[in-house]
């Protein structure tokens, strides 16, 4: 994340539109369509550049920069930073400080940033963090807009430093992260100043309930812990670090509440209610079975087609989601597999080796047909694979 900083800009009272000239009350910055927006800086979706004062629109220009970056809740990791975190926001065009002829937006932080210093080049504050909690970089270039000073580790480490415990899994102390993965289950709570904290040796947090090394269960509500219980069944299964599969979090299944009193969450019916992710848009929960089916997570891969026992110890084989003779699978998998002898490493060699052996789980069910050959291309739009080797341009 990146904070505001002064432009420089060719601008005089005059080029503001009648719409807000004379004093006229402006919109709040917020607002879009007019005020701020209307001639001067911004556009019609926010009044924050670009544009800029002299009409650009170039991040790489200092009056451009992260503006942008800042006002949305980017990649759904941190709260939208509104412009009075970093400028007095002018109530009227006339407003002391405002078109004052220096043609430079005077940075203003707010109390959310503080302590905070603009180099001129760069923003050092405590939203970026700071190198002594372990962040590679704590001082972001502004005019550098390209996702490699927005990573987790910039502003802290994963884990902090000591005295920070070295526990990898943030969500046993920060009620707002995911189980198991660094996505925030609320992304307007990161850095909006507070520390969102709960002690997992001390009541208040999920695992006072259900859980114990993480929030999900063993144990349950009940008190079971044997898999074969339902409200224990698969979830550490899904939950902990696999060789074979993505991370499942918890808010691939549920809607997970960021506080104990959340609506739905303890409604009084000791069920935990599901909601599938994208990834499973037709997927059912079937209680009084405790199956789940019509699943793209357990089927072969084209769509929501798999079934499977929610309650059934033991590890999945290959097999049970998809037939690695090709039988069932999409275009020319049976013919490519039977008729030819290939492996499926032969077109999925970032996913799979020879032997079958996921050799990279984050990329196996996670909603995309991973195609990665020897030799040649594949293009998913036409379904055409093309300077293989095998033979020409052909059609899957």
């Amino acid at each position: 994340m990146r904070i505001a900083i002064a432009f420089a800009a060719v601008m005089s009272a005059g080029a503001c539109t009648t719409a807000i000239d004379g004093g006229e009350e402006l919109p709040p910055y917020a607002e879009t369509n007019a005020g701020c927006a209307s001639g001067c800086h911004g556009a019609d979706t926010t009044s924050a550049p670009p544009t800029s004062l002299s009409g650009g629109t170039d991040t790489s220009s200092v009056a451009v920069g992260a503006h942008r970056q800042h006002l949305s809740s980017q990649g759904s990791w941190h709260r939208a930073v509104a412009c009075a975190d970093c400028h007095v926001v002018p109530d009227v065009v006339g407003a002391a400080g405002h078109i004052d002829g220096d043609n430079k937006a005077e940075l203003t932080f707010s109390m959310t940033a503080s302590p905070a210093m603009w180099t001129g080049t760069s923003c050092t504050t405590k939203c970026h963090g700071a190198t002594a909690w372990g962040g590679s970089n704590p001082a972001p270039t502004w005019t550098l807009v390209d996702g490699t000073q927005s990573t987790c580790g910039s502003c802290h480490g994963t884990p902090p430093p000591a005295p920070h415990p070295t526990e990898m899994n943030c969500a046993s102390c920060h009620p707002t992260m995911e189980e198991g993965s660094l996505t925030f289950r609320d992304p307007a709570s990161h850095i909006n100043g507070v520390v969102d904290f709960v002690n997992p040796g001390a009541t208040g947090g999920c695992t006072t309930c259900h859980g114990s090394t993480n929030s999900a269960p063993p144990k349950d509500l009940a008190g079971n812990t044997v898999a074969t219980a339902r409200g224990v069944g698969a979830h550490q299964a899904h939950l902990r670090t696999s060789t074979w599969h993505r991370p499942v979090s918890c808010a691939s299944c549920h809607v997970v509440p960021v506080t104990s009193d959340a609506p739905g969450h303890r409604d009084g019916d000791n069920v935990a209610e599901i909601t599938f992710d994208t990834l499973n848009p037709v997927g059912v929960y079937t209680a009084a079975t405790t199956t789940c089916s019509t699943q793209y997570c357990h089927g072969n891969g084209r769509g929501g087609n798999g079934t499977v026992s929610w309650i059934t110890p033991g590890a999945l084989a290959c097999t049970s989601c998809h037939q690695t003779n090709g039988t069932g699978m999409s275009g020319d998998h049976r013919k490519h597999i039977i008729g030819e002898g290939m492996k499926c490493n032969g077109c999925h060699r970032d996913v799979v080796d020879a032997n079958l052996t996921i050799i990279n789980a984050n990329l196996h069910v996670n909603g995309v047909h991973e195609v990665k050959m020897a030799a040649g291309t594949y293009n998913p739009a036409t379904r055409a694979c093309s300077n293989t080797g095998c033979h020409g341009t052909e059609t899957w």
